[in-house]
């Protein structure tokens, strides 16, 4: 099963309207992302594009209406969780995180986590800066982010469930 995995969008509709192509060209199956989604109308372009697709996200810090977003993640048969989750997706158990406080904090939890859970992977953001790591045979995932504000990279990952294979790609022309 192949997944598309994003982070940090923060409205940038841009870039979304790209990643969103992108994904349906790689023809995933499920979206997962990392928080910051920001506005409740990007999850409306997210079901626009995606239609029947899967989603899942988790909330990030600058993830204000909850209780909107949450509204929206039910109403298209989607998944929001307001904290790390543990999710399985095929055969594998997932821990999906936003972060928390700074980028080491949040790179220093993520890594404990992976080696203190009975996980296959865990998926943060965050940071905005990508990472693919492997961890005692574990995955170690951060997709970066998509909106390009901080790195003027914007990125995002396509991962290949069965093989727990990750690859990070670049948008362009943002």
């Amino acid at each position: 099963m192949l997944v598309g995995v994003l982070s940090d969008s923060h409205d940038n509709l841009k870039a979304i309207d790209q990643v969103t192509a992108e994904l349906l060209k790689h023809g995933v199956e499920l979206v997962i992302h990392l928080g910051d989604i920001i506005s409740p109308f990007v999850v409306k372009k997210l079901a626009e594009v995606f239609k029947k697709l899967p989603l899942i996200a988790v909330k990030g810090n600058n993830d204000g209406d909850v209780y909107q977003l949450t509204t929206l993640f039910n109403k298209y048969g989607w998944s929001f969780y307001p904290e790390p989750a543990i999710v399985e997706v095929g055969n594998r158990r997932l821990l999906i995180m936003h972060g928390y406080s700074g980028v080491e904090n949040t790179v220093r939890l993520a890594k404990a986590l992976i080696g203190s859970l009975d996980v296959d992977a865990v998926l943060y953001g965050h940071t905005h800066e990508f990472a693919v790591e492997k961890i005692n045979g574990k995955l170690l995932l951060n997709p970066g982010e998509v909106c390009g504000y901080l790195t003027n990279k914007s990125t995002y990952a396509l991962l290949d469930i069965d093989s727990l294979k990750a690859e990070i790609y670049f948008l362009g022309g943002l």
